[in-house]
């Protein structure tokens, strides 16, 4: 293949050990999917056609095995003119849109020159882009002639092609004419022919236009059109086209063309010319090998056209399109094999060689270099080394080690066939690896070096706790220097403000500059202006008014000998001080002041403005012109910091400039350790950049900011957002980095000023007042903010739409930028865009050019920009996935790979540690997050099941961007734990597809918990601030919602929302699960959350929907349905209360129906539960409820009017403790009964605990000892104060009382004798005994919780008539725990065992405490070896004790018959129960099914020895051991 100079700029250092290399254009190998691109073209470029069977890498669809590769039509005509006597003569034409072009050669005898014409009758501007072959020195591609060569008006392109002007011809037409003398004489011209008004290329069908002009040995004249060819082989008679082969033969045609820039459709032409070239040359007789000789760069081009004597050109290509030709099968990959883990790296530093251009992809160039470098003796071993690069890991699109195996791995729909396209793989990482761990040492505030260094420090603390000091503050100086500035009333502090003669204003500082204070006033009424101090306000301070009388002077008072001495652990601090008193009445908005130094040499502001000091004088009151009205009375805007940011936007005078230098002096407070609340303080930041970057705050008032000064001001403000980012870890560290997104770089800001300038005299554009370009102009110069993005892409669209008005403004629409906002400028802009037909390509190049210089002063997160500005900081196994997401970003090509490869990108800076090495990485993270967002919101939409194949990346992404990453990173765990194909969207088996939607349910409460959290924080600041700014009311409803959307979440969220319904289908589940089966008729009422109503009584049968469920609450009076999209465990309790109250009760897991039903809120709805597990409803009559004809009955009226016997007080047996012997009917509630019952009963392997129990009446028993009886009288006091409509405060006095009760002696000696006679250890100290007795009193104390209140109260009981037993056993730390229901709750089927287990204890399936799914699963008792799996586990966190003891209730409402008291009151541990995470997926419940299948058999065995101990259904809940026991540890009825 030809290595000639048609691309010498593109030769570069490869690496260590590489040499330097001209580009030769070998597309790229297909496995990779880089599209061979020239730098510096736009997205528009020749795409060279890299693929895979029936998928094009490069972004334009391919055939596949099976269809055919086409030539299109020609469009070419040739004919000779005979030859005279001194000169041979040739011509052609061909055809162009509405036109000609003919090609008149003439060779001159003897001397060789040639004289070239090429005329055309097309009009408009129009330019030959061309070159030549053969010729002096000719070593392939194109050849440029030298200066001698070249007609008037031609400019070389980039060193790859001439470009000359056509001129006026004779005959009313417009020619070129070249002459080329003997030496520059050439074998054959290649062009094509821009239209630059138009902005179109012509040439031959994508090919270019070529002429022979001797027959190509070197002498001699145009080869005659006369020549004899081979007749063409029969089309079936040709070999199989490789795809790649036809790729690279493609792209070796676009760079003899010169590169020339292309659009997609034009690229795909291109492809098509060379597929038909190629075809052509094999029905020649030119066989497979020759043409990959020529693709590989083996044979020179010239030598292998001249060896054909000229027969290749565009318009041979006709010959092969009259008959198809067999298509391309699978490529062949050439030899030697490139390794494709360094293809990314060796492209990324060809991108940086060639001053990293937009775009520009050099996938084909690396695989060359790398190629040959292989082909000269190089290893890959030393190849790694040379480029810094490790060798490939296992990608994670590939299973897991240890993971299943795929069950059904032939796709359902690929990620190609979806949308996504094809993925590119990952380097894998362990996901646990990912996890943000806290910070080892303090961090600012914890360690507040800053505040307790400060010699101002104990005087900022005196003036917040002075009731004295209405307003302080305490301003940055700058070297570490401070100023604390408060204003006292003097006289009384609690005095009405009229009744305080004045006020003081006190300035007090450390700095080390003797320092004066130059200073005047703002009045209310014109509060932008800077006035002079009333002249008896500036005596009374004794300062002098300067000459002019704009201005007041006062030097500080400083040093020991006035006294102004502040000793510090044994050190005196001089200080310096200036004081101002101000009466009361003097109507003034605030004391305005700089600082100076006595010499005069320095000079100290507020951020680029003025120190403002705000005064509650006059009928103002307390408020001044700093404290907004709207802000005083907010507590979350009382902290110094939030007071300083709406002081700050107070300001008459303020811009962009003044905000981000406002903003960098609190974050350096905050990086000093001058804040308590770090994380508070930077939220509060963030908030208030937010509202600015989204145009709710001022960009400009009454004040001009050069470019240069705004963008300082930003290089400030992000290396000091770095700096903290850097100081800070958890929540404190990523509000630091996501402050980034709210402000641009900075960085040449000039060149704004500067570039416009010299845009508009390149282009001949006058400054003339009224036009667009000028008005433009003028507020770049003066005011350059962010608008001026989407104002110069509006511009450039306007251009590349030949003017039309309507594009201009529907750009700067989508971007926010109104026309009222255009106008509401400083420098307004007030007129329509003019277009400048005979310059747009000239324009075009420049403002692109521009829009790079405004994005990188205004857009931090621009890919381009930040991979260039962090290009010396990023690790070298970043490069190869960077290098593929510059390339690709915004191409429109596969989604999916752009995600994988921006990911991949942010992995590998965190893992390389760069993200700490200042904003540059951090930019680049926040580009890359951005680019996987994008990628992720343009596939996920239309992927439906393949979206999961966006899953892993996009939780990858998530797990990189948050601070508590924990959960999303078991999240990745677990998905990557799953089979490949499943993962890729593939099809898959039920039990495959049950584990995914276990996951996914819990990646959905990560996001959820993720997003809860932004929104608690952000929600009630953005609306405390966004009222104190005035923002638009949308914007602060929205404010938080909208954060959360524009982050890695909600990308992550559509993935989910898009793959679950296939994995549920695939999974046999439904959009719904029944809870408890039935039907019902009511009036439907949605709420947030039940918790919020659970204490209501519904006047009339109720249908509830409910936002949130825990699975702790009640059913509330009154409803007969309860729907969610939560899912509680079948067995929690509100799982059983509803299905005992014959309460409908179901999740949906698809938001659509429940917003469906949410419409139909105050309407009577008739409700029915299918046999397929679904719900289905319809509108009733108004009447049936009325009248009672609801087919349920409400929760809490059957059961309130079925009258349940009221149960006898059971009395106190007279003993404290009792043995399991002595356990019998009304002295221990039904879970010690049923346990001593099953002594003796069961096999051996099924274990029971040793047990003792506190009996019925003991705490009645208690009350009434003498150091109880004070304590009883206010028991019952606090039980008579219960009110059925507010019961919770009463309710809390009942428990914080029984917590304070005294145990009787006597108790605590029973007890200690009972668990050493049962073998339960006993507590070793008084420590233990304490916490023992505690954890008794804690069970007695749950007999008044809110939820045992509600439900006795439905069944018609009264609260405090319950008694409490409590039993007392050993828990040791256990594998798992479960739940068994003998009869299957939800269907009712008596002859099926229902089964719930999870890690750790069992309180995480009956409390509701931890939310998601346990392992559910049910057994028919005639075939228990066969259970059935109904759901995995998808609970996040486990519940874990240390050996301990437990205390379980033992009430007797759990012996009544049809109350499910059962679960209402507490089991405690004496050692507190720890939350830990769940890891199932490194568990062998889930990683080996035969244990898991041998594990569900044994629990439903327990279930049905039980049962048959019994003889009736069992509520069992039972613990696994870690050596494999099963202990029973309590049973009951099942209700």
């Amino acid at each position: 293949m030809s290595t000639s100079n048609s691309h010498p700029s593109m030769a570069c250092q490869a690496g260590a050990g590489l040499q330097a290399r001209d580009r030769s254009g070998l597309a790229s190998a297909s496995g990779w999917g880089f599209t061979a691109r020239a730098p510096g073209l736009t997205r528009h470029s020749y795409h060279a056609k890299v693929q895979t069977p029936g998928r094009s890498l490069g972004g334009h669809a391919r055939p596949g095995p099976g269809s055919h590769c086409r030539a299109p039509a020609a469009a070419a005509a040739a004919t000779d003119v005979p030859p005279t006597a001194d000169a041979q003569r040739s011509e052609r034409t061909f055809d162009i849109p509405g036109a000609r072009v003919r090609v008149e050669v003439v060779t001159r005898a003897p001397c060789g020159t040639q004289a070239i014409t090429v005329a055309t009758d097309k009009p408009g501007s129009l330019l030959l882009h061309w070159g030549v072959e053969g010729g002096a020195g000719y070593e392939g591609g194109w050849r440029l002639p030298g200066p001698g060569a070249r007609p008037p008006r031609t400019v070389q392109y980039k060193q790859r092609a001439l470009q000359t002007r056509f001129s006026p011809a004779a005959d009313g037409g417009q020619a070129v004419s070249i002459e080329l003398p003997g030496p520059e004489a050439s074998d054959r011209l290649n062009f094509v022919i821009k239209n630059e008004g138009k902005g179109e290329w012509y040439d031959l069908n994508g090919a270019n236009f070529q002429v022979q002009l001797r027959d190509g040995k070197g002498g001699g004249a145009a080869a005659p059109a006369g020549d004899v060819r081979p007749a063409l082989l029969p089309a079936d008679a040709v070999p199989n086209l490789p795809q790649e082969l036809c790729g690279v033969w493609a792209y070796l045609a676009w760079e003899r063309a010169g590169c020339p820039a292309r659009s997609g459709a034009e690229a795909d032409a291109e492809y098509d010319a060379g597929v038909a070239e190629l075809v052509l040359l094999l029905r020649r007789g030119v066989g497979l090998d020759e043409l990959w000789a020529v693709a590989r760069g083996q044979v020179p081009w010239a030598q292998f056209q001249a060896a054909l004597g000229g027969a290749v050109s565009g318009e041979d290509a006709a010959a092969g399109r009259a008959e198809g030709a067999p298509s391309p099968p699978a490529p062949a990959p050439p030899a030697p094999a490139v390794p494709e883990h360094l293809v990314g790296t060796q492209a990324y530093l060809l991108w940086e060689a060639a001053g990293k251009p937009d775009g520009a992809d050099f996938g084909a160039d690396a695989r060359r270099v790398l190629r040959e470098q292989l082909a000269a003796g190089r290893s890959v071993q030393e190849l790694e080394h040379a480029l810094g690069a490790s060798p490939p890991e296992a990608s994670q699109t590939a299973s897991q080690t240890g993971a299943p195996p795929a069950s059904a791995p032939a796709p359902a729909q690929t990620s190609e066939e979806s949308g996504l396209g094809a993925s590119r793989g990952m380097r894998s990482v362990d996901p646990l690896d990912l996890i943000k761990r806290p910070a080892a040492a303090p961090l600012l505030a914890d360690a507040r070096p800053g505040a307790q260094d400060s010699p101002l420090a104990p005087l900022v603390r005196a003036a917040g706790e002075d009731d004295a000091v209405c307003w302080h503050r305490t301003f940055n100086l700058g070297d570490g220097a401070q100023l604390l500035a408060t204003v006292r009333r003097l006289g009384d502090p609690h005095a009405p403000a009229d009744d305080s003669p004045e006020l003081m204003v006190e300035l007090v500082s450390d700095a080390p500059d003797a320092l004066v204070l130059h200073w005047g006033v703002r009045a209310r009424d014109d509060g932008a202006a800077w006035l002079p101090p009333p002249p008896g306000l500036a005596a009374g301070a004794g300062a002098g008014l300067l000459a002019g009388g704009e201005a007041a002077e006062l030097a500080f008072e400083g040093g020991a000998a006035q006294g102004s001495v502040l000793s510090m652990d044994g050190e005196e601090l001089p200080l310096q001080r200036a004081r101002v008193p101000v009466p009361v009445d003097a109507d003034l908005a605030a004391l305005a002041f700089v600082l100076r130094s006595r010499d005069g040499s320095r000079w100290w502001r507020d951020g680029g403005g003025d120190f403002r000091v705000p005064l509650p004088t006059g009928d103002g009151g307390g408020a001044g012109e700093g404290a907004p009205d709207a802000a005083s009375g907010n507590p979350l805007l009382q902290d110094s910091v939030a007071r300083a940011i709406v002081e700050a936007e107070a300001t008459p005078a303020w811009t962009l400039m003044h905000r981000f230098n406002r903003a960098s002096d609190l974050l350096e407070q905050v990086a000093a350790g001058g804040v308590e609340d770090v994380e508070g303080s930077l939220a509060r930041i963030y908030v208030w950049l937010r509202y600015s970057s989204i145009r709710q705050l001022t960009w400009q008032r009454n004040y001009n900011t050069q470019p240069r000064i705004l963008g300082a001001a930003q290089e400030r403000l992000t290396h000091t957002i770095a700096k903290v980012y850097s100081k800070t870890s958890g929540m404190s560290q990523e509000w630091a980095r996501l402050l980034l997104t709210t402000v641009g770089r900075g960085g040449n800001a000039q060149a704004v000023r500067d570039d416009i300038l010299h845009i508009m005299h390149r282009n001949h554009i006058p400054e003339k007042g009224g036009t667009w370009m000028e008005q433009w102009h003028q507020k770049l110069h003066n005011n350059t903010t962010p608008d001026d993005v989407p104002i110069c892409e509006a511009y450039l669209a306007f251009l590349e739409s030949g003017g039309d008005q309507g594009t201009y403004w529907r750009v700067l629409a989508d971007a926010g930028v109104t026309r009222q906002r255009l106008e509401s400028f400083d420098r307004p802009i007030t007129v329509d865009p003019q277009f400048f037909g005979d310059r747009r390509d000239a324009l075009l190049a420049d403002f692109r050019a521009y829009l790079k210089v405004l994005k990188a002063v205004h857009s931090g997160a621009d890919l381009q920009a930040s991979a260039s500005a962090a290009a010396r900081i990023v690790p070298a196994a970043a490069k190869a996935p960077l290098g593929y997401a510059l390339a690709h970003a915004g191409t429109g090509g596969s989604a999916l790979a752009l995600v994988e490869a921006a990911v991949e990108a942010r992995t590998e800076l965190a893992a390389g540690g760069a993200l700490a090495s200042g904003r540059e990485a951090l930019y680049l993270d926040l580009a890359l997050e951005a680019t996987a967002r994008a990628g992720a919101e343009r596939g996920a939409g239309a992927a439906g099941s393949a979206a999961a194949a966006l899953i892993a990346p996009l939780l990858q992404n998530l797990a990189l961007s948050v601070a508590d990453n924990e959960e999303v990173c078991h999240c990745l765990k677990a998905w990557l734990a799953l089979p490949a194909g499943l993962r890729g969207g593939g099809r898959t088996a039920r039990d495959d597809a049950l584990q995914a939607t276990a996951v996914l349910d819990r990646a959905r409460r990560a996001v959820a918990a993720l997003s809860d959290r932004v929104v608690t924080t952000l929600g009630p600041l953005g609306a405390a601030l966004g009222a104190a700014f005035g923002a638009e009311d949308w914007t602060v409803r929205l404010f938080a919602e909208e954060v959360v959307r524009a982050g890695p979440a909600f990308a992550l969220s559509l993935a989910l929302s898009a793959a679950e319904p296939g994995l549920r289908a695939a999974a046999e589940l439904g959009a719904w699960q029944l809870v408890s089966p039935g039907a019902a008729r009511g009036e439907l009422v949605a709420v947030p959350s039940l918790r919020e109503v659970q204490d209501r009584a519904f006047p009339r049968p109720t249908v509830l929907l409910a936002w949130e469920v825990t699975g702790e609450e009640e059913v509330p009076a009154g409803v007969v349905a309860l729907l969610s999209p939560d899912a509680p465990d079948v067995l929690s309790h509100l799982a059983v209360r509803a299905r005992n109250l014959a309460v409908l009760f179901a999740a949906c897991h698809d938001a659509a129906p429940l917003r469906e039903l949410e419409a139909l809120e105050g309407r009577v709805l008739e409700l029915d539960s299918t046999a397929a597990g679904a719900v289905t409803w319809q509108e009733a009559d108004e009447e049936e409820v009325e009248g009672g004809g609801g087919r349920a009955t409400p929760a809490g009226v059957a059961a309130g009017t079925k009258k349940l016997t009221r149960p006898t007080t059971p009395k106190w047996c007279g003993k404290w403790v009792l043995g399991m012997d002595e356990f019998k009917q009304g002295v221990v509630g039904a879970k010690s009964n049923n346990l001593a019952g099953l002594r003796g009963r069961l096999p051996e392997s099924i274990q029971l605990p040793a047990s003792v129990t506190i009996p019925f009446g003991s705490f009645e028993k208690a009350l009434e000892s003498r150091e109880n009886r004070e304590l009883a009288k206010q028991i019952r006091a606090a039980v008579s104060s219960v009110t059925p409509h507010s019961p919770g405060p009463a309710l809390a006095r009942c428990r914080d009382l029984v917590n304070q009760v005294a145990v009787p002696s006597a108790l605590r000696k029973e007890l200690e004798a009972g668990m050493r006679a049962a073998g339960i250890p006993v507590p070793q100290n008084e420590e233990r005994w304490e916490a023992a007795l505690c954890a008794l009193k804690a069970v007695w104390a749950s007999k008044y919780n809110d939820r045992a209140f509600y439900s006795c109260r439905k069944v018609g009981l009264r609260f405090d008539d319950v008694r409490m037993a409590v039993l007392c056993q050993r828990v040791v730390p256990v594998r798992y725990a479960f739940v068994i229901h003998t009869a299957n709750p939800v269907s009712g089927d008596a002859d099926e065992i229902y089964a719930e287990l999870v890690i750790g204890l069992g309180e995480a399936i009956v409390s509701g405490a931890v939310p998601g799914s346990a392992l559910a699963f049910s057994a028919r008792k005639d075939a228990l070896d066969a259970p059935r799996v109904l759901l995995y586990p998808s609970k996040s966190r486990a519940l874990v004790v240390d050996d301990s003891l437990i205390l379980r209730s033992d009430s007797n409402g759990e012996d009544l018959e049809g109350y499910a008291g059962a679960g209402l009151y507490e089991s405690v541990t004496v050692d507190a129960t720890r939350s830990v995470v769940a890891d199932y997926s490194a568990d062998d419940l889930l990683m080996d099914p035969g244990f898991r299948r041998r594990l569900m058999t044994d629990v439903c065995r327990v279930g049905l020895e039980i049962e048959q101990a019994l003889g009736s259904a069992q509520d069992i809940e039972g613990v696994v051991g870690k050596d494999g026991a099963i202990t029973v540890v309590q049973t009951r009825p099942q209700v």
